[in-house]
């Protein structure tokens, strides 16, 4: 994972697009590896690489929703943001490709991007979109060479910074993700309606959403770690009952509990 925290949405993201909670992993015609970046910085969670043999499946694979936003090129010199998602995506990766990625930390896309985060909300954008030309070179040849590191990272966002609020909220939310708004707001000291707003501008997902996601992410996690019944997992991450974990599984990642930890379990 791109950190050490137990039972997050920052699962690390095999070349067949899903997230596994392994930090590097070897599949039939697949390489996936990650490390943290040199100097260390919160903007950003960790550095990967996927490659995919020129005698692997092109079939598309699924994508689930994550909360995670990633800077990512490949061999060819094309490059793109991946935005936040509320829904599965299906990606068809060419047999013989390589991908290098920066995953950025949630509550840090805003700063990173100088604009509000929901706008790449399930978006595919091209650097040159939401980079100046210059910083878009800069980070595609770092990335895809391997250089990238904290000072270089600087250099190249001089204005991001981290930002306290968001990052308080956005904690707030993935730890206890069955916590009403209301009460987490209570406690925070702030109204619901600031703290919406705030955070769906720095993390380009709904507090409500973010909260969705999570417990999705956690039920992939618990159900890694133990093989359990649907019912016990849907009891164990929060869902009213297995039926809700059915209804949220289905809007989210578009197939049901059973597929879901078949594929990505």
């Amino acid at each position: 994972m791109c950190d050490d925290k137990s039972m997050t949405a920052t699962g690390t993201f095999n070349s067949d697009g899903s997230r596994a909670a392994m930090t590097s992993l070897e599949q039939t015609g697949h390489g996936y590896a990650e490390r943290p970046i040199e100097g260390g910085t919160e903007l950003f969670n960790c550095l990967w690489k996927s490659m995919s043999s020129h005698k692997s499946t092109n079939a598309p694979k699924r994508i689930i929703p994550d909360l995670c936003a990633d800077f990512i090129v490949d061999n060819t010199g094309k490059s793109w943001l991946v935005g936040p998602a509320t829904t599965a995506d299906l990606v068809t990766v060419t047999p013989g490709t390589t991908l290098w990625g920066i995953r950025i930390n949630p509550p840090s896309l805003r700063s990173i991007l100088g604009t509000e985060a929901d706008g790449v909300k399930d978006s595919k954008i091209s650097f040159a979109d939401v980079l100046s030309s210059k910083q878009s070179r800069l980070l595609a040849e770092a990335l895809r060479t391997e250089r990238v590191d904290a000072r270089m990272l600087e250099g190249l966002l001089p204005s991001a910074h981290r930002d306290t609020h968001a990052i308080t909220g956005y904690t707030a939310l993935t730890s206890a993700p069955n916590t009403s708004i209301r009460e987490i707001t209570a406690d925070l000291g702030i109204s619901e309606r600031h703290f919406r707003r705030t955070i769906t501008a720095s993390v380009g997902l709904s507090p409500k959403m973010i909260q969705k996601v999570q417990r999705l992410q956690n039920v992939l996690t618990l159900a890694r770690r133990e093989n359990t019944s649907l019912s016990a997992l849907a009891a164990r991450t929060g869902y009213a009952d297995q039926a809700h974990l059915s209804r949220d599984v289905q809007a989210l990642a578009g197939i049901t509990p059973t597929l879901l930890l078949r594929d990505h379990g």
